[in-house]
């Protein structure tokens, strides 16, 4: 037997779930796509059962579909479903901005002024992959500052489901600079330490992404 194979740190159902869910959030599987169980196992260098195990994981969290004699495939969803989970993780958010800003310590404050400042760079050159980056991790930011891991959690779940489907609304014009002046409004509010306003802000920012999104997804439609 190889004696690299020996030493190979083996991979566990765990590992193999979270490397596929993170190429589904990236595009990289992206939605209808099929997903073999044979390349899989030989890519970790395991047997098929680790694999169908993560499979079986991810299906239960709503990234993967197990079709009967079809294996499994990236979950596809429609208009309705995605804008359903846009209104779950609307209210969501704005729950963590509100709690934000009345949590939030002095250092994450200034960080978090930090990335919105960060994130102007990409105005005029309109590099939405870059954009989506730095927007994530503003929003993930304001999730660590409620101070509510259960929250954080519920949020990351939801957005991750999402994550692929997310990219879009930053590829219309103007939606960048949407945002951004958006992500100000909630900053300012935040840092005041204005609850109500903090959360209303991000509700009508999330609110608009998905709306921004569906009116993609119909245009889409439309033309095939």
């Amino acid at each position: 037997m190889d004696s690299a194979l020996l030493t190979k740190k083996p991979y566990r159902t765990e590992e193999i779930a979270q490397w596929i869910r993170h190429e589904i959030e990236s595009g990289a599987f992206p939605p209808g796509s099929r997903l073999e169980e044979r390349p899989l196992s030989e890519r970790f260098g395991v047997s098929k059962t680790p694999v169908r195990e993560a499979l079986i994981q991810l299906s239960s969290i709503g990234l993967v579909e197990l079709r009967q004699r079809r294996g499994a495939i990236v979950t596809l969803l429609s208009v309705e479903q995605v804008i359903s989970m846009f209104e779950v993780m609307t209210e969501l958010e704005s729950m963590a901005a509100r709690l934000a800003a009345s949590r939030i310590s002095p250092d994450l404050r200034e960080e978090l002024a930090e990335i919105h400042r960060r994130s102007a760079a990409f105005i005029p050159t309109q590099d939405f992959e870059k954009y989506d980056a730095i927007n994530r991790e503003f929003h993930e930011l304001i999730y660590r500052c409620s101070c509510n891991d259960y929250l954080e959690t519920s949020i990351k779940d939801v957005r991750g489901r999402l994550r692929v489907y997310r990219r879009y609304p930053f590829q219309k014009p103007g939606r960048i600079r949407r945002s951004f002046a958006d992500h100000a409004q909630i900053l300012e509010a935040i840092l005041r330490g204005d609850e109500e306003t903090a959360g209303s802000a991000m509700r009508d920012h999330i609110s608009v992404g998905g709306r921004v999104f569906a009116d993609l997804i119909a245009e889409m439609g439309r033309r095939s």
